[in-house]
């Protein structure tokens, strides 16, 4: 299965090695991805309005490792900076515009994702 191109901003080859063919588990681990990311980076986008930079910088820390696992590398790098920013007291302008635009790549990922996981599930 081609899990990476140049259209996409992830690569599932190191889910894909940790799965070892499991399927199931590949199907398990999307399912997760698609609940979980979408509702952290909504939570962070509501703690930047607030200015929660404490809440803001932890749920950064939390949906890097999501990012990892999905090979999102270069979205887990600007997480890393909003969360490292976030930790310092605040965001910004600029920063704000990039996690924006980042926020719509993840929730394209994500409907590429759940057209993955239908595949998978189809060959299961």
């Amino acid at each position: 299965m081609n899990t990476q191109s140049s259209e996409q901003d992830f690569d599932l080859s190191f889910l894909e090695e940790i799965a070892d063919g499991n399927k199931e588990f590949l199907v398990e681990s999307i399912d997760m991805f698609l609940v979980q990311t979408p509702e952290i980076f909504s939570q962070i986008s509501q703690a930047i309005a607030l200015k929660d930079w404490a809440t803001t910088a932890s749920l950064a820390h939390k949906v890097k490792s999501n990012l990892g696992f999905f090979g999102m590398d270069r979205i887990k790098n600007e997480m890393q900076e909003v969360e490292i920013n976030a930790k310092s007291g605040s965001l910004t302008p600029d920063l704000i515009a990039q996690f924006e635009s980042t926020k719509k790549a993840v929730l394209k990922t994500v409907e590429q994702l759940y057209e993955i996981k239908k595949q998978i599930e189809a060959e299961v």
